[in-house]
């Protein structure tokens, strides 16, 4: 009797030893708390909201042949997936174009150009259009639920002047989702492909006079303006 006494003593002593040294192991995890945003840690980059940026260009090149840098123009955009929107000739002898272009090729596509001739001039415009997007999409996504409920109004309504009412707030309604829709798809085109407003002139070829000329303007310029 005392054997099987002893027994479960020592028994009911393991137990507990164990489950103490259990809860001793373990302890819950304690949440920060923080006083305000200055003290949080920083929102890691990945899971912040990527920053849409519509990109446009403009470059004036001066080229030797018209004909030859069109045809190269019209090449290099066809290769990189772009197109020429438009173009014209003006009466000067300019050729303008706006070309589209991927907004990831925008500065190899402004190389390209340069490299047709001389480039007299350059710019390049961003905009973030973020805010303008998420503020549209948000818009469209509750004119598209009040749409709805109002189709499902229209379902139960039998009264005549009622029917009317609602349609005319759908149409109303459907009209301004539209609007939005064609402003969303315009916005992402603008971020997706880049315009660039291209002008082309044919470099100027003096002769032996129209040298000695040309030389003695940029004297006479140079008495007054140095630069």
């Amino acid at each position: 009797m005392k054997t099987k006494q002893l027994l479960l003593l020592t028994l009911l002593s393991l137990l507990f030893i164990a489950c103490g040294s259990k809860n001793q192991s373990y302890s819950e995890p304690q949440a920060t708390i923080y006083q305000d945003s200055r003290t949080a840690p920083a929102t890691p980059y990945s899971i912040m909201t990527p920053r849409k940026i519509s990109t446009s260009a403009t470059i004036s090149v001066d080229v030797d042949k018209m004909e030859k840098a069109e045809k190269e123009l019209s090449s290099f955009v066809k290769n990189v997936n772009g197109y020429i929107e438009n173009s014209n000739f003006s009466e000067n002898g300019h050729y303008y174009a706006t070309v589209k272009v991927p907004s990831k090729k925008l500065l190899e596509s402004l190389e390209a150009i340069a490299n047709l001739g001389e480039k007299t001039h350059q710019s390049v415009n961003k905009q973030d259009v973020t805010d303008n997007l998420i503020n549209n999409e948000a818009r469209l996504k509750n004119l598209k639920l009040f749409r709805e409920k109002m189709k499902n109004l229209l379902n139960r309504t039998t009264k005549i002047e009622d029917i009317l009412r609602i349609e005319r707030e759908i149409n109303r309604v459907q009209t301004e989702i539209d609007r939005i829709e064609r402003h969303l798809k315009s916005t992402q085109g603008s971020v997706d492909m880049s315009p660039i407003s291209v002008n082309l002139k044919e470099k100027t070829i003096y002769g032996p006079i129209g040298y000695v000329g040309h030389g003695l303007w940029w004297a006479v310029k140079k008495l007054f303006i140095i630069r």
